[in-house]
């Protein structure tokens, strides 16, 4: 609708059909693949590059890697997310998420009450 249509209806005296909103509106929602994995090998991070690097967020879980092996995946994929310029946040020791450019990623500190750890804070 341009300029002209909308003066139009707004100094003309009759009714039209058309409806108009003024409230929020969902113009186009995107989507974002989010990938949930555990490595048990050097081989598997490829595909996890690949995939951040065509925009799907990865979060990696390393309970099943040693510790070398988890430094050496760590330091591969921190050279990917630097590359495509993703975020890399720590969930707990043992899990990361690579997120890229375009999404953002806010994290809230979860307060400890008496040893016991919990979702609500």
């Amino acid at each position: 609708m341009d300029f002209k249509n909308t003066a139009m209806k707004f100094f003309s005296a009759e009714e039209h059909d058309e409806q108009i909103f003024d409230g929020p509106r969902l113009l186009k929602s995107g989507h974002l693949n989010i990938m949930i994995r555990t490595p048990k090998s050097f081989s598997d991070v490829r595909d996890y590059a690949d995939a951040l690097m065509s925009g799907s967020a990865i979060m990696v879980c390393f309970d099943a890697v040693d510790a070398a092996l988890k430094n050496r995946i760590f330091d591969y994929l921190n050279g990917v997310s630097y590359i495509v310029n993703a975020s890399v946040s720590k969930v707990n020791d043992d899990l990361l998420l690579y997120a890229p450019e375009q999404v953002g990623v806010n994290k809230e500190t979860v307060l400890k009450r008496s040893g016991v750890r919990s979702w609500l804070g």
